[in-house]
Order: C-alpha cells, then structure tokens, then sequence
C-alpha cells in the first residue's frame, strides 16, 4: 500500500499543479485563455502521438499502467479546461477546474489508502460488454465521496468569499455546492459509452459545470 500510496502523491503533486490553470484565467480574459489553451492543447497533443508511436517516452510516474498504450490522463485534463472555458461561465469554469485539480487529487490519494478504493483500474481491467457494462459497475466507496464533496464545498467556500474579476458573476453558496455534487459524481461514477469507460479528468469538470449551471438558472 505503501508504494501505491506514495506513486499516488507524485502523480497527484503533479496533477494539482493544474490548478494554475484556473488561477491564471482568472487575471485574463476568456478570449486570451481559449487561445493560449488551444496552443497547449495542440503540442500536447502532438506530444501524445509521438509517445503512442513510440517515438519518445515520458517519465513512468505520469502514467498509468493503462496508459502505456492509451491516451493518456494529462490530455484529456487539458481538454477539460478548454471545453469548460468555452461553454461556461467564468466563475463557473475557475470552480470546476479547482474541483478538478485539488478535488480529483484528494479523492485519488485516499482511494490509494482506502482498501477498495482504487476502482477505476478495476472497471477498466474487467472484459465489459454492453449488457454488463451497467451490472458489474462499481462506484467509489462513500468516505472517498463524502472526501471529495467536502473538498469541493472548500473551493466553493473560498470563491464565495474572493473578490471577484470584472469579467465573473457572483454564485450563491448553493451553486457551488450543486458544483460539489457534480464533481463528487463525476468522480465516483465510471461511465462508459459502448464499453469503454470515460476519464474522469472530462466527467469532473464537465458535470460540475453543468449542476452549477443549472442550480444558477433556477
């Protein structure tokens, strides 16, 4: 448990060091952000395929067992953060990156010490079809999720009382916390779409966005 454990916090580290993302949107506008993304999104996307094609190698510690021969988890962070710069709001879209970066990074680390917690791997290693992709699913245990849900409600907290660029809105407490419910279950829940399994670097941000979204319309 111990190596896991201790893979788990490299890769975290590494992976809350998204949270820039969020914070440096924050000082600029959508428009710049969206084009420096873009450009991001693009080299490392070029990136990714010269690994796919064995042509360079990154570090072990970035990836997963999985990802040797797949895409990788880094690509589809950054797409997150473009789709959610381009379809929500401002304040909307700083929320659930943070919930992504700080909260994913939480709920990983506890899955790594928590025996059953690490569930992702387990969907993923399983043989599905699409009459038992639904049957055999397994969500996170629930001290993952309540740890997840917690977290999230903190960046809410946080946002609720930061001062806010000219460009964001002002979200109620309820939004963010209906932000929380969507991060938590884009988190615990391995959706699949004709049996392969979506990461949870899209499900996170994108379902939060949308319950804050929502719970801001009503």
């Amino acid at each position: 448990m111990f190596d896991l454990l201790s893979r788990e916090l490299l890769r975290k580290t590494f992976h809350i060091t998204g949270s820039l993302i969020p914070i440096i949107y924050y000082f600029i506008s959508r428009e710049t952000a969206l084009i420096v993304l873009s450009s991001v999104n693009a080299f490392i996307l070029l990136i990714e395929w010269l690994r796919l094609r064995g042509k360079i190698k990154l570090p072990d510690i970035l990836l997963r067992p999985h990802e040797n021969k797949q895409v990788a988890a880094y690509i589809y962070f950054n797409m997150a953060a473009l789709i959610s710069i381009l379809i929500f709001d401002k304040t909307v879209a700083i929320a659930a990156l943070l919930m992504l970066s700080i909260g994913d990074a939480a709920s990983g680390l506890a899955g790594s010490m928590i025996k059953g917690g690490d569930i992702r791997n387990r969907n993923r290693n399983r043989n599905y079809n699409r009459n038992q992709a639904t049957k055999n699913m397994e969500f996170k245990p629930l001290p993952i999720m309540a740890l997840m849900f917690a977290v999230c409600i903190l960046i809410g907290l946080v946002l609720l009382n930061l001062p806010l660029a000219e460009d964001m809105t002002h979200l109620s407490f309820l939004v963010y916390a209906a932000g929380a419910a969507g991060a938590t279950l884009g988190d615990a829940v391995p959706v699949q779409i004709l049996g392969r399994q979506i990461d949870d670097n899209l499900m996170i941000p994108l379902l939060s966005g949308l319950f804050m979204t929502a719970a801001a319309f009503f």
